[in-house]
């Protein structure tokens, strides 16, 4: 079976079939962490390779201890690569939604934020029409503050409520001016492996290789 015979419908089922596959679609080991061919030794990694003292091909997982987590070791070399291949794919997907949810937490602060904006650019002092009625207050009394005090009506003070909205609506605009900071979203779409597996992955989150964040990984599983 040659090198690119996986391609026409397929998954890798060897070492460097894998390494072609992660070569074709971007998947370096420093941007995803998935190290094939080599016995990587540090922490957050996965991996497999053959052992060349035994002939055995080992699939592991450094987690982000340093800890080492054997998912496999022995002679079959296609069962260990496709053990790391749907693993990789799990990661795949696992990449995509948090890329999601990350693009629709920025899309909706972006858009709380924009409301906030509008309705202070919008308010209008004469949608709040102020009826006060002062020579009908007894004398000693105060108009200040939202309630009446001795000999007033006990009514709010409809000057107050108005003050009280315009305060709401500007520390809601400021507290969401802090909000996400610049999110970038730039990323464009661009991975069509054309591979066929048991995954599918036909949604269109806007992900691509170049997103990969390995902080998304759960590292502190044993796979």
């Amino acid at each position: 079976m040659s090198v690119h015979d996986y391609s026409e419908g397929g998954i890798p089922k060897t070492i460097e079939e894998l390494k072609d596959y992660c070569d074709r679609n971007g998947f370096t080991s420093s941007k995803t962490r998935f190290f094939v061919g080599f016995n990587y030794q540090g922490p957050k990694a996965f991996g497999i390779y053959k052992d060349e003292a035994t002939g055995e091909f080992v699939v592991y997982k450094n987690k982000a201890d340093g800890t080492r987590a054997v998912r496999y070791r022995g002679n079959d070399e296609e069962f260990a690569v496709v053990e790391l291949y749907d693993r990789l794919q799990s990661e795949i997907a696992n990449q995509k939604l948090n890329y999601a949810a990350d693009m629709a937490a920025r899309e909706r602060n972006k858009y709380e934020e924009a409301d906030a904006y509008s309705s202070i650019k919008n308010f209008n002092i004469n949608d709040y029409p102020l009826k006060s009625d002062y020579s009908s207050m007894p004398e000693g009394s105060s108009y200040l503050g939202g309630y009446g005090n001795e000999g007033g009506s006990g009514g709010k003070n409809p000057l107050g409520l108005v003050i009280g909205f315009i305060a709401m609506i500007l520390s809601l605009l400021f507290g969401l001016a802090g909000v996400g900071g610049g999110g970038g979203g730039g990323y464009r779409s661009g991975y069509n492996s054309g591979y066929s597996s048991s995954y599918d992955y036909d949604y269109d989150s806007g992900w691509s290789s170049d997103s990969w964040d390995s902080g998304y990984t759960d590292w502190d599983s044993d796979w």
